[in-house]
């Protein structure tokens, strides 16, 4: 059975697969309660889906916004209760995307001389209009045939260290918390087992993250209790999703991931704090 809760999903306002729309008509069929959308620097996805939400107030929908952090305390950070609107934060996102152009523009040339014969045109054209990331790429790679999958892609070329692999001029975690805090949101921890050192986590506490994704495909049932007990001992708030990117992505399916409806309390509480 389909969780009733997802709040780690991506769409093609981003790297994921589906439209906006199409996210949220598998939501509904799903029977999905609370829905969070949290594309990479952009909440374009969330705002195409508030027509069609506003029809079917069975699902409850949830800004929410993931970035990318870099420097001393390098994670993922995702940010849930986000004002949309908030002038500061959508200008920040467009800065953040207009970098990620220029860096995927650049690793898209490094392929070309490791022999991989992509058009950059032809990577704007896969990402829709949406945020540019490197799926994008590993999508042109796929389609030239020099790949089979995302996760070769990433494997071989794409992942930090790898042979097109070039760094972003993403924010420190700080900046990317601030942001968050800024626009009324909750910065919280995403996929904290790729993460394995005690002390960013520590480090992020003291930077002022105030959740952590507990409920994930890769967590098994004793790292969530671990997570559980990192968050009742630091005053973290929990929470959970499938970080699904739609279909041909090899990544785990909408809803996947069993995450308890008390999140979404809990959630609201720690919102009041901001």
């Amino acid at each position: 059975m389909a969780s009733r809760v997802d709040l780690h999903t991506h769409t093609s306002a981003s790297d994921g697969t589906l439209t906006p729309e199409e996210l949220f008509a598998k939501a509904l069929e799903l029977q999905i309660r609370f829905l969070a959308i949290s594309d990479h620097d952009s909440t374009a996805g969330y705002t195409a889906v508030l027509p069609v939400a506003r029809s079917h107030p069975e699902i409850r929908l949830i800004p929410a916004i993931e970035l990318n952090a870099e420097g001393e305390f390098a994670c993922h950070l995702l940010g849930y209760f986000i004002n949309p609107s908030a002038e500061a934060l959508q200008n920040q996102l467009a800065a953040y995307r207009a970098e990620r152009v220029i860096r995927i523009r650049a690793m898209s040339k490094k392929l070309g001389d490791l022999g991989a014969p992509i058009e950059f045109d032809r990577v704007l054209a896969l990402a829709r209009g949406g945020s540019l990331g490197r799926p994008h790429l590993a999508d042109a790679l796929m389609e030239i045939g020099f790949v089979k999958s995302r996760q070769e892609a990433f494997d071989r070329f794409l992942k930090k260290g790898g042979t097109a692999y070039i760094a972003g001029e993403s924010p420190s975690a700080k900046e990317a918390i601030e942001l968050i805090r800024s626009a009324g949101g909750i910065p919280v921890l995403a996929h904290p087992s790729y993460y394995t050192s005690p002390e960013l986590l520590q480090g992020l506490i003291r930077q002022g993250i105030m959740g952590i994704e507990a409920y994930y495909p890769e967590h098994s049932r004793g790292l969530i209790q671990h997570y559980r007990d990192v968050a009742l001992e630091h005053h973290l708030v929990l929470t959970g999703g499938s970080d699904f990117h739609g279909p041909r992505t090899g990544r785990a399916a909408l809803a996947s991931v069993e995450v308890p409806e008390e999140v979404i309390e809990a959630l609201e509480k720690c919102r009041d704090k901001v």
